[in-house]
């Protein structure tokens, strides 16, 4: 089946049409606000641009050895929220809150496995030297596996790696849009906050002189990545009932 990608972006903005209240009270606290706390309270590494390769690299060992864990945290919070929204439309029961909560939680070990081997590829292209020659493998593939964590909540009980090849399998004829919209994805997830962020730079320091300025940049930051986030999952919900051939409401 091909992919009609403007129906799937109706689709999206219809679901935040009809369903703003509930999502908005799923990523304030889980994606929106510890992307907030970790901009707020993690200081920015610094590096002094003179710096060699060695000081460069132990600067960094201790700024992450600091820093890591409050990082990891985060991000497994986003990731549980990722999944709570899934859950609120992929369960077959459209569950209230309050379930798709309780039930995300016993299915965050295995959602977790799948989003890191569905992000494999993408993360290659961060490597040195091999990273350029991995850029449109790594999208391809990543495209063609962006289906697994919705398959995975809604067909659950099913396995990782059998939700990844679902998923590859649904997406077959349509290698290239989804590589396309996997790009698309990762760029405005990756700029969506940048304008704050490089605003804060410009000022000069004025963010950690004035906390009332950086709080304002930060909680700018984090909404935005946040809206490009939740964007990003609702496209790939509406893609997933296009495949499957799924009614919204059944």
């Amino acid at each position: 089946m091909k992919i009609n990608i403007n129906t799937a972006l109706a689709d999206a903005w219809s679901m935040w049409s009809a369903d703003r209240d509930l999502l908005l009270r799923i990523v304030g606290p889980l994606i929106f606000l510890p992307q907030f706390a970790a901009l707020l309270l993690v200081p920015a590494m610094q590096i002094d641009a003179s710096s060699d390769e060695a000081a460069a690299r132990d600067a960094f060992v201790t700024w992450f050895s600091a820093n890591g864990p409050w990082l990891a945290a985060v991000q497994v919070i986003a990731l549980y929220g990722t999944l709570v929204l899934q859950m609120a439309y992929l369960s077959g029961d459209r569950p209230t809150l309050g379930k798709a909560l309780a039930d995300s939680l016993r299915l965050l070990p295995r959602f977790f496995l799948v989003a890191i081997l569905v992000s494999a590829p993408a993360m290659a292209i961060a490597i040195p030297v091999i990273g350029l020659a991995m850029v449109l493998p790594a999208l391809y593939l990543f495209g063609r596996w962006l289906l697994a964590t919705p398959e995975l909540v809604a067909e659950r009980p099913v396995g990782a790696i059998e939700a990844i090849r679902r998923s590859f399998e649904m997406t077959r004829g349509n290698g290239l849009l989804m590589m396309a919209i996997t790009g698309i994805m990762i760029l405005a997830g990756q700029f969506a906050s940048a304008p704050f962020l490089a605003l804060g730079t410009i000022l000069g320091g004025a963010p950690d002189a004035n906390p009332v300025v950086k709080a304002v940049l930060d909680a700018l930051a984090a909404a935005s990545a946040t809206a490009a986030l939740l964007a990003a999952i609702l496209v790939r919900i509406a893609l997933y009932y296009q495949l499957r051939g799924i009614k919204r409401g059944t």
